[in-house]
């Protein structure tokens, strides 16, 4: 038993056999930790300024808004100049950000206006930051069929970062003083800078501005002139639209009369079922040149549709804090299936000369872009109709959506 759990482990590690994974892997966890962290500190704070579970997804827009607007020009960016540098640069913004939370808390000064502003910011930020990212990240590893794993692994660092980050943000918060959490997620960005420094990595050859143009048309025609890649794409986009619950986690917590400790580990909860997932995902695209693991991975996501629906249903109409904190880990995992998988099937074709654009369009038109939409739009419904019964329509929206996603799935030819 023990050592077939270790040879999963091995396998769902493989790209970590190369040195640039190895720091850029690094240099993720402990950035990612601290943005985790401050941003579930950051909901958690204007929640309690304001009282309202409107403003969530105020908050979540006010940062989604300026990436969605942003990602066309970060794509261009990422395909056009050292992917490297772009990170190193946008990295070092961040920092700025993260040390402007450290002043006002220091000082008593947080107001949802500095909140909008720096939210704003961060978010064109990360949209430069992501796309260069991304299309950076299949050119660390020196055998292309380890790219699947490479993404299913950056998948990992996200959701394991949000296992840790939002608990730990609550142990701060419960100090009654926010200032010490944000100036771990400011120290983690100096660390990354060191970590992301030290990679190898060639620039994108030059393009024409004719190319830039066919390379943003190619993406989009990628994407969407598929019919399978459309499918995965649209699924990903309607149950992230939908399945808004990490942004309303501050209403459900006050539902059952918690406090921000009980916040934080249903988030952790939640990331629990999300890490496993992520986990069996990376181990399922060892290979990701073999054709039967990117058909049931494809399949795969259909059926996490399903899951997530169910209990996100559930969830919403629990009374109980621990029946609570036990369905939340199914809804975990079962999102980051979605999402993990989708990532990792797609980005294995996309060719590297367009990666950049793809990853605009992946990210701010299929994921972030409809968090930002549905997360004021399940807000306000929330606050007209309750939690409860929005949540359950939404839930409804989602198994619509897979039901017609493993149809057709079924029916659709490859390529």
């Amino acid at each position: 038993m023990k050592n077939a759990f270790m040879q999963f482990l091995r396998e769902a590690s493989t790209s970590l056999q190369y040195r640039n994974i190895k720091l850029y892997c690094a240099g993720a966890v402990i950035s990612l930790f601290g943005s985790m962290m401050s941003e579930s500190m950051i909901a958690w704070v204007a929640f309690k300024l304001t009282g309202s579970t409107a403003v969530l997804g105020t908050v979540m827009s006010c940062y989604m808004l300026p990436m969605i607007l942003a990602s066309i020009p970060g794509g261009w960016v990422a395909d056009r100049f050292n992917r490297k540098k772009v990170v190193l640069t946008t990295q070092a913004i961040a920092l700025c950000i993260a040390l402007s939370y450290v002043a006002m808390a220091a000082l008593g000064t947080i107001s949802m206006g500095g909140i909008y502003l720096l939210s704003a910011l961060l978010g064109v930020t990360v949209a430069f930051e992501m796309s260069s990212r991304m299309a950076m990240l299949p050119s660390l590893v020196d055998d292309p069929k380890h790219i699947g794993n490479a993404f299913a692994l950056d998948s990992l660092i996200f959701y394991g970062c949000r296992l840790c980050g939002p608990a730990v943000g609550a142990l701060f918060l419960v100090t009654g003083n926010p200032v010490w959490g944000f100036a771990v997620n400011a120290a983690s960005y100096v660390l990354e800078l060191f970590f992301i420094s030290r990679l190898k990595t060639a620039a994108p050859p030059a393009k024409s501005a004719k190319e830039d143009r066919d390379s943003l048309k190619e993406a989009f025609a990628f994407a969407y002139g598929n019919a399978r890649r459309r499918q995965v794409m649209v699924l990903l986009a309607v149950t992230t639209f939908f399945g808004v619950y990490i942004q309303l986690m501050p209403a459900f917590t006050a539902l059952r009369n918690g406090t921000a400790l009980t916040n934080g580990f249903l988030i952790f909860a939640s990331e629990i079922g999300a890490v496993v997932a992520s986990l069996l995902i990376a181990n399922k695209m060892t290979d990701s040149s073999d054709p039967s693991r990117v058909k049931a991975m494809r399949r795969g996501i259909g059926w996490a549709g399903v899951i997530f629906s169910v209990c996100l249903a559930l969830f919403a109409t629990a009374q109980s804090v621990w029946l609570s904190l036990l369905l939340m880990v199914p809804v975990g995992f079962a999102m980051s299936a979605i999402f993990s998988g989708a990532q990792a099937v797609l980005q294995v074709e996309v060719e590297d000369r367009m990666r950049g654009a793809f990853t605009a369009m992946f990210y701010n038109f299929a994921y972030f872009g409809m968090l930002a939409l549905g997360g004021p739009v399940l807000g306000y419904l929330a606050s007209v109709f309750g939690l409860p019964a929005t949540t359950c329509g939404a839930a409804l929206c989602c198994l619509l959506a897979s039901g017609l996603y493993l149809r057709q799935d079924s029916k659709a030819t490859p390529n």
